[in-house]
């Protein structure tokens, strides 16, 4: 985390061939860590490489962001998978990201499950399939997850294998008064002064207030923005800037 009292990452390297979805080159300087789309939900060999390049030159931590195979949905649509298939789905992306990084003489910190991929890890045998992935392809690492909701049985289990969790938030998605992520299948403009609340509520509170004023635990170190969204680029200032302000409050109040 550089130092901070919180960190932030993105979902980078989301676009495929022609398209693109951000501009990876302006975000990437802004952000602490970067989860780089493997090729089913988005991403290509290129943009792998490029990305990859980019978190380099800007001293970001670098992830996986494997997904399932859905590239007209963006990964957001649930879709049955055997154990065997998940396994290898898992194996092929981060393995995938792992040679360019290996090319590239750098190291992957985490894998980060996207979009739908996520939901089904709910499920206890998929949970042990993705786990056993990871644990092959890229031992040592951590994995993010989503909170507060439906990370629990995961956790566990990875815990009990020693792999590390980090649980984030989403300031710039919507919860459900239960706790669980609202998932966009197309991503819309988000009011920055709602991010910059919703960061000082979650660093300060380790509490996050839905829309209905529901109050949700949240207790994590970093929150993950989504590269997709219109208005990206000032998502990330109002989430720095609420970062920044309550790390000049916390100091001053360490001070006395």
């Amino acid at each position: 985390m550089s130092g901070r009292i919180f960190d932030i990452n993105l979902d980078m390297g989301e676009g495929y061939g022609n398209w693109r979805t951000c501009d990876d080159a302006a975000v990437m300087p802004l952000i602490s860590t970067a989860n780089i789309a493997c090729g089913y939900h988005a991403g290509d060999p290129s943009i792998m490489r490029t990305t990859i390049e980019l978190a380099r030159q800007s001293n970001v931590s670098i992830g996986a962001h494997p997904g399932l195979p859905d590239l007209l949905g963006f990964g957001r649509r649930v879709i049955d998978v055997t154990p065997n298939d998940l396994y290898a789905y898992i194996v092929y992306q981060v393995g995938a990201l792992q040679g360019f990084m290996t090319a590239a003489g750098l190291s992957l910190t985490h894998v980060k499950p996207h979009g739908a991929m996520f939901y089904v890890l709910r499920d206890p045998v998929l949970a042990d399939a993705a786990l056993d992935a990871v644990a092959a392809v890229a031992p040592g690492t951590s994995i993010y997850l989503a909170g507060p909701t439906g990370r629990e049985l995961f956790a566990t289990r990875a815990i009990a294998r020693g792999i590390r969790i980090c649980p984030e938030a989403y300031p710039d998605l919507e919860y459900t008064d239960d706790g669980s992520v609202i998932v966009q299948r197309h991503k819309k403009p988000v009011e920055p002064d709602l991010v910059y609340a919703r960061v000082k509520e979650i660093i300060t509170k380790k509490t996050l207030t839905t829309r209905t004023g529901k109050v949700l635990p949240m207790d994590v170190n970093n929150v993950c923005l989504h590269s997709d969204g219109p208005n990206v680029l000032e998502v990330i200032d109002a989430a720095r800037r609420a970062i920044a302000d309550c790390e000049m409050t916390l100091g001053s109040i360490a001070q006395h």
